[in-house]
């Protein structure tokens, strides 16, 4: 067999090799995997992006309730999501409906300090 140019051979399955050991390998990534939290975006309701609450004025929105927005994106759902830290320092992440800014889901929230 030839070697890579960095010297190391890639790893192939050995022959012989006992169903324990290949299940002690392909395990941890099953569990892995499985750990991942499965989440299918929120649906917002249908409108056209013409009736949505432009993304800056739903910002300063935002802001004005003392939240502070580290991420924000439109899901394939249409609903806007952010991410951040809400006026009483706890992290969130809640979707919003994109015309009229009213909260559809929230995710998450957990007492952290503000960055």
């Amino acid at each position: 067999m030839m070697r890579p140019a960095g010297g190391v051979a890639p790893s192939l399955p050995i022959r012989g090799q006992s169903m324990l050991n290949q299940t002690r390998q392909v395990l941890p990534l099953l569990c892995a995997w499985l750990a991942t939290p499965v989440l299918a975006d929120v649906e917002c309701p249908s409108a056209d992006r013409a009736g949505w609450m432009p993304e800056s004025h739903f910002r300063q929105q935002m802001k004005n309730q003392g939240v502070q927005i580290t991420k924000f994106r439109i899901t394939p759902g249409n609903c806007y999501e952010i991410y951040g830290f809400d006026v009483n320092g706890e992290k969130v992440e809640i979707y919003y409906n994109p015309v009229d800014a009213t909260p559809v889901a929230e995710v998450a929230t957990a007492h952290v300090a503000k960055p």
